[in-house]
């Protein structure tokens, strides 16, 4: 009797190792390609990093992080990862759509995402996002033109690319809407790996009486967040919410949750209903973007210019207000959004 009861336990042994061993191979496998700034960035790829650790939390996946040395190693890196069995990969840059394009080309059965880009699909296999971020640098262009003291603000930019151009328009129109008259300076790095530029580019813009400079710059954006609390000025962060990074500096920061839309592309997946082809969109509307506001900026920004936000931010919800996204705008057009305002000279010039 005991010897069956034995044969029983072990059987039942090798029963549970199976389940469970089948259980750590359906675990679903996730790949995430950073830009090339990488981790360590304390703004685009920290925040979308946080979207795979909740994913591990509350889904239960595996996940591992690759970090390309630079652009021209998106694409050999998207194949390398395709070929190892991931059940998605998920990419975070501009420069990656046409990697990835030929990655999933190449690739037809792997599903691939990629955060935070334009509005056209990437590919069949592909589901791609957009933040309205424009709709939150008009939230921070706001508080810029209501806080300033010189009556002018900067804005330092990575690269001279569409995409912060989608970023300085919507900070230009808040600006303008709350201070027709401020004077908004727009400069570019011309990189986002380099704090030092960061740095060089905002003194500048302090040089030319901009005491709040909108930093949208990833890794380099360290640089101006550094400058604002060396000359005793503000910077706005980017992405993540970099208001810890100089207290009393930082007047709030743009958050981008690109944590939530990396999270979501995973839950797909998990879910079975991962559809490639499509793009989403993730606004005010949506909790996708917002003006950063915590103990570190507590005091900085008037109370009534904090209620006024919380106005405009329902007012864009509610469609009463209309941010220009600078991928709709035309060459040439000299008005933009609801209620409209004069565009840039960036704008006005930009090429057909």
């Amino acid at each position: 009797m005991l010897q069956a009861i034995g044969k029983l336990s072990a059987l039942a042994t090798i029963a549970v190792g199976l389940v469970l061993g089948t259980a750590a191979e359906a675990k679903i496998k996730v790949a995430m390609v950073t830009s090339e700034s990488g981790l360590g960035d304390r703004s685009f790829n920290d925040m979308m990093n946080e979207g795979m650790k909740r994913a591990v939390k509350e889904l239960g996946v595996e996940y591992v992080v690759i970090q390309p040395r630079s652009i021209s190693e998106f694409q050999s890196t998207l194949v390398r990862a395709a070929g190892q069995g991931f059940d998605i990969i998920i990419g975070s840059s501009f420069d990656m759509i046409k990697p990835m394009q030929a990655a999933a080309a190449a690739f037809p059965n792997q599903k691939f995402g990629l955060v935070d880009v334009g509005p056209d699909p990437i590919a069949s296999n592909v589901v791609s996002s957009v933040t309205k971020d424009w709709e939150g640098s008009f939230l921070v262009g706001v508080v810029a033109a209501k806080v300033t003291k010189t009556g002018t603000i900067g804005f330092v930019g990575g690269k001279d690319i569409p995409i912060i151009h989608r970023f300085f328009v919507g900070y230009f129109y808040g600006a303008k809407m709350a201070k027709p008259d401020v004077n908004v300076l727009e400069s570019y790095s011309g990189t986002f790996t380099d704090p030092a530029a960061g740095k060089e580019y905002t003194l500048a813009l302090v040089n030319q009486k901009s005491d709040i400079n909108f930093a949208v710059a990833g890794a380099t954006s360290a640089g101006v967040i550094d400058a604002a609390k060396s000359t005793n000025t503000f910077a706005i962060g980017v992405d993540s919410n970099q208001n810890y990074m100089a207290p009393g500096h930082v007047l709030t920061s743009m958050v981008k949750r690109v944590d939530t839309q990396a999270y979501d592309m995973i839950k797909e997946v998990v879910d079975g209903s991962f559809k490639g082809g499509t793009v989403k969109y993730y606004g005010l509307k949506e909790g996708g973007v917002d003006a950063a506001m915590d103990q570190y900026n507590k005091g900085l920004i008037p109370d009534d210019v904090l209620k006024q936000i919380d106005e405009l931010r329902q007012k864009v919800i509610s469609g009463e207000i209309v941010v220009p996204n600078y991928f709709d705008l035309k060459a040439g057009q000299k008005e933009m959004g609801t209620p409209p305002i004069a565009s840039p000279p960036s704008v006005v010039n930009k090429p057909g």
